[in-house]
């Protein structure tokens, strides 16, 4: 081999060995736990203590903390905020936390709910609370529920120039006209089957099922609910099992939909149901280009070489509390 030819080698070893090292400084990991089917539970640190179970619930706007946890790190009272659920609204004690962090990636400044009686105790798991849109706005998230990995990173960044597939337009928040709720993530599909109608669905990993709201009109043999399932924070839904038939993209679903009874849906969503993250191989959620790719695929290794166009994995948030 000659000196040229070695020199060339070891050149390409060299920026194939530089690419990874980029990717790998700017790109944050950790493996997560599932609570019962598919809830996402991670570790997460707050001002520094910890670390401690927290739900990962991309269909909760704000973050939430069990009461006594937020007592026992002494999180100082800022005020009241107003929780809704399916069932009904309450206003609850919103606390200050000097930084949340999640493997490596450290937000600052955020105000959260301290919900009293909030621990979920299961056999391995005790949950302290649920990290929400308005931490993990700040970055563009890959759930990889084949590994139970979840990577993310400051966007736009090397993660999502490595991936490839459709990419589905994605709303950060609801489509009220009046009223819009931020901390949503919405895309759009087509419901065809029963009805044929265009659906708005709120990407959620707090739910194993797919749920549609006010579906009862459009199957004509609706009754009156015979299960009852669990909802979004475990709470107990009256239901009915039905098969839906949905198109996102390209993507062609036949998924047992929850309908709830009564038309419930979740106060400031404006949504036509809830779509969970569990229903993909891994599913990547870019906040930054507003866009989701489901199940993607790798491209090239040559196309990963690309440095990322921001480098910083602090965050402050200084945004309000949105209106629920």
């Amino acid at each position: 081999m000659t000196s040229s030819r070695r020199q060339l080698l070891a050149l390409l070893s060299f920026v194939f060995v530089l690419s990874l090292t980029a990717l790998s400084q700017h790109l944050m990991q950790t493996p997560f736990k599932t609570r019962g089917e598919s809830t996402i539970v991670v570790p997460v640190l707050i001002n520094g203590a910890g670390p401690f179970d927290f739900m990962l619930d991309t269909g909760t706007t704000n973050t939430i903390i069990d009461r006594k946890l937020a007592e026992e790190l002494h999180l100082p009272l800022v005020g009241k905020g107003t929780v809704a659920t399916f069932q009904n609204e309450a206003v609850i004690p919103v606390v200050h936390a000097g930084s949340i962090s999640l493997a490596g990636a450290n937000v600052h400044g955020m105000d959260i709910f301290a919900i009293t009686n909030f621990a979920i105790r299961t056999p391995h798991v005790r949950v302290r609370g649920t990290l929400g849109e308005d931490f993990m706005r700040h970055f563009d998230v890959l759930i990889d529920n084949t590994h139970r990995l979840l990577s993310f990173e400051l966007g736009p960044g090397p993660l999502g120039q490595t991936l490839a597939g459709e990419r589905l337009t994605l709303s950060l928040e609801s489509p009220s006209s009046t009223d819009p709720t931020e901390n949503r993530l919405i895309v759009t599909g087509r419901c065809f089957q029963p009805g044929d109608r265009d659906v708005k669905l709120q990407l959620d990993s707090g739910v194993s099922n797919l749920v549609l709201f006010s579906m009862p009109s459009i199957w004509p043999d609706f009754q009156s609910a015979t299960v009852s399932v669990e909802g979004p924070l475990g709470i107990d839904i009256p239901a009915n099992l039905r098969t839906a038939h949905l198109r996102l993209g390209k993507k062609l679903f036949t998924q047992t939909a929850i309908v709830p009874e009564s038309n419930i849906s979740p106060r400031g969503a404006e949504v036509d149901g809830l779509l969970p993250t569990s229903l993909f191989r891994s599913i990547f959620i870019s906040h930054s280009g507003r866009f989701v790719i489901l199940d993607p695929s790798p491209k090239p290794a040559l196309a990963q070489s690309r440095p990322p166009s921001r480098t910083d994995t602090e965050i402050a948030d200084a945004a309000a509390l949105p209106t629920e």
